[in-house]
């Protein structure tokens, strides 16, 4: 219990040492910074050194004073392209969700895993809702394969391992397998999880671009495999490429 304390107040005390930096003071040096917040300048000093070793901040050399590192503004520009991704998202997510009554997931990878960062669950007795936040591995889902099919060989071969958990029968189980399969989605421009994260679950997701072309986030539509088959996969994928585009020229993408 001491432990844990002791951890909550470490993020607590790093927290005002960060938000110690304004546009006022966006420099500062450890004594200053110290009795600003109320700190033993000695603590103050032992966390910058930590937060400089992960390029949270940096120091001048000239001044010898410190202010916030660029890894900041790349921790930053994450959270902001993900706010503008649900912003442009939401309105055409509503749309999918009301012409298809499954579940839509809005989707970013983070290492091997993907979160769902807004979701519209089914209006079926039984869908596949209920995980807003969630992390799920991105093997095995239809999002997770777009996005690990646009992020790259050097980026599948760094994150995910030679041997795969299986999940269900249907789940890929082996890195080879999987980079076949990414291969496909990248030619296609969509993918499927055919119940091979939850049996009987099927999903179809395609990608989502920036201004830049790059693939930022992908969207997914998800139901039990007695709605979503082989029958329906063709519509959905058509409406699914349509919201995407929709999506994609709202965060500026000017592509086809």
């Amino acid at each position: 219990m001491e432990d844990k304390t002791s951890g909550i107040v470490a993020v607590y005390k790093i927290a005002q040492i960060l938000r110690a930096f304004t546009p006022d003071s966006p420099e500062i040096g450890a004594r200053e910074l110290a009795k600003k917040i109320g700190m033993p300048k000695s603590t103050v000093h032992r966390y910058l050194v930590a937060l400089k070793e992960e390029g949270l901040v940096e120091i001048n050399p000239d001044t010898n004073r410190y202010h916030l590192g660029l890894e900041l503004v790349a921790i930053a520009g994450t959270a902001l392209r993900n706010m503008n991704v649900r912003q442009a998202a939401l309105r055409t997510m509503n749309w999918l969700a009301e012409r298809w009554k499954e579940t839509i997931d809005l989707d970013v990878l983070s290492g091997t895993q993907i979160i769902i960062i807004e979701q519209i669950p089914g209006q079926h007795l039984l869908n596949t809702g209920g995980m807003l936040a969630a992390r799920l591995p991105a093997y095995c889902t239809s999002t997770g394969k777009i996005l690990l099919a646009y992020a790259g060989l050097e980026y599948v071969l760094k994150h995910i391992p030679e041997e795969l958990p299986k999940f269900t029968e249907d789940t890929i189980a082996s890195r080879s397998e999987l980079l076949q399969e990414l291969e496909k989605v990248r030619s296609q421009g969509y993918a499927r999880a055919w119940g091979e994260y939850e049996e009987y679950v099927h999903s179809l997701g395609v990608p989502i671009r920036d201004m830049t072309g790059e693939v930022v986030a992908a969207i997914s539509i998800s139901g039990l495999a007695v709605r979503i088959d082989k029958k329906t996969a063709e519509e959905i994928i058509k409406d699914l490429k349509f919201a995407a585009k929709e999506i994609s020229a709202g965060l500026g993408y000017a592509g086809t």
